[in-house]
């Protein structure tokens, strides 16, 4: 299937799915549909096609979509190293398990610090199932947004998602001291990860790895190169019954699953609709002056001025924040202080940051430094460099008072001289020269 149109990603329209066999694409049609109204093009794969995901050294997809958990090998033309080079090249990705999760799957996720359960673990809830979804095993957990949903509104927003969420599939977990990796989506504290053989409803062996809220449902990946990877444990929550089935908890009110609005904001984020920001200019002068100089010299008063635009809706708006930090560093900071942002008006196309600060008392090449990394946003590093020279000799005060106590000993030598060369001038010291006769 190929949907050929202009996408609202800034990455680009191209989008190769791989599933385990064409068949169960049916199962997803209004996830296609959803893609297809923000035009994007789209390739279906089964894992028995080969394919490939660039070509001389260049990406034949922007996006890949893996909902293929029981891969047991890739395609032909495509490995594991393809996939983490697909990110390297700024290419992004969404992964979708299952309970029947293959080594393939687990291994690429391993890759990003991502670790899913044991094969044929399911994620159980006797006490947050759905009644309709999850009546025999109560294996389909109704997830409340309010209070198991990330607060990073630039990934997924809470208040836009209309009800709970259902979910049926594998547990993950990811590695607390990865800073790039953040937890979107959690299990109740109720969950438990496990073991079923094949479906049947055999008892496990050993006691759950993981429960509650250390279970991750969902999760995202910002790498460094600003590509977006997602990981879902649950390929079920993105399938029309899903996508359409209403939330039914026991002893609580019918309401509707926010399945759809999660994967559409999911799917936005990652194929980066949204949450993107670009330095649109930068400015530094002189306090009083309106052009950058050549130089500075140390002690100077300076102005410094950062514009920065952030994408969404597929338009470019002005960017809004409080926290956005300039460094001034040489080897190490010298200077931090937060930026203030100019106030926007209806004309305003860009966020504007701007703050005063005198140079350092210390001279060599600098950098202005602005490095803005928050969950959910593109990171921003803007990094300008700049020299400070010592002031000439003629620039210097010709007197200055950490010298005081030098003026202050060659005086008093002066005064003692004269002093002394008056007294042993004109002291009125007499001499008498004594004369001795021969005998």
């Amino acid at each position: 299937m190929a949907l050929v149109a202009s996408a609202t990603s800034l990455t680009g329209p191209r989008t190769l799915v791989l599933l385990d066999n064409l068949d169960d694409a049916d199962a997803y049609m209004d996830l296609w549909d959803d893609l297809q109204s923000r035009q994007f093009n789209v390739t279906l794969h089964d894992v028995k096609t080969p394919v490939s995901l660039s070509k001389y050294d260049q990406r034949l997809f922007d996006h890949l979509l893996i909902l293929a958990p029981k891969m047991t090998a890739y395609p032909t033309g495509m490995n594991a190293k393809s996939v983490v080079g697909f990110v390297a090249e700024g290419g992004n990705v969404l992964v979708a398990a299952s309970s029947e999760l293959g080594n393939t799957i687990r291994e690429l996720s391993r890759e990003f610090d991502v670790e899913f359960d044991n094969r044929y673990t399911t994620v159980y809830d006797h006490f947050n199932y759905d009644q309709d979804l999850g009546k025999d095993r109560h294996d389909t957990v109704v997830v409340n947004t309010g209070t198991h949903l990330s607060t990073v509104d630039a990934i997924v927003p809470q208040k836009d998602i209309p009800g709970p969420i259902l979910f049926r599939g594998i547990a993950h977990s990811i590695n607390p001291s990865n800073s790039l990796l953040t937890k979107v989506l959690w299990a109740p504290q109720e969950a438990y990860s496990w073991e079923t053989q094949d479906g049947d409803n055999e008892s496990a062996n050993q006691d759950p790895s993981v429960s509650g809220k250390d279970i991750s449902l969902v999760s995202v990946m910002q790498a460094r190169n600003n590509a977006r990877i997602a990981f879902l444990g649950s390929t079920d929550m993105l399938t029309d019954r899903y996508f359409s089935a209403p939330a039914k908890k026991h002893g609580e009110k019918i309401s509707p699953s926010g399945n759809r609005k999660f994967i559409e904001e999911l799917t936005k984020w990652t194929f980066q609709e949204k949450g993107a920001l670009d330095v649109v200019a930068v400015q530094h002068h002189k306090v009083g002056e309106e052009e950058a100089p050549a130089h500075y010299r140390i002690k100077d008063t300076m102005t410094y001025t950062i514009s920065l635009a952030e994408y969404h809706d597929g338009e470019w708006h002005p960017f809004s924040a409080d926290d956005v930090q300039l460094e001034l560093i040489m080897l190490d900071p010298y200077v931090r202080k937060t930026l203030e942002q100019v106030p926007l008006d209806d004309q305003s196309t860009v966020g504007t940051f701007t703050t005063t600060l005198q140079l350092p008392d210390q001279y060599g090449v600098f950098k202005f430094a602005v490095n803005y990394k928050r969950p959910g946003l593109t990171y921003v590093e803007s990094v300008t460099t700049v020299g400070i020279h010592p002031f000439r000799h003629d620039q210097y005060p010709r007197f200055i008072s950490q010298a005081k106590p030098y003026y202050t000993s060659a005086a008093s030598m002066g005064v003692g001289l004269l002093i002394f060369s008056f007294v042993y001038l004109w002291g009125g010291l007499e001499s008498t020269v004594k004369t001795t006769k021969k005998a």
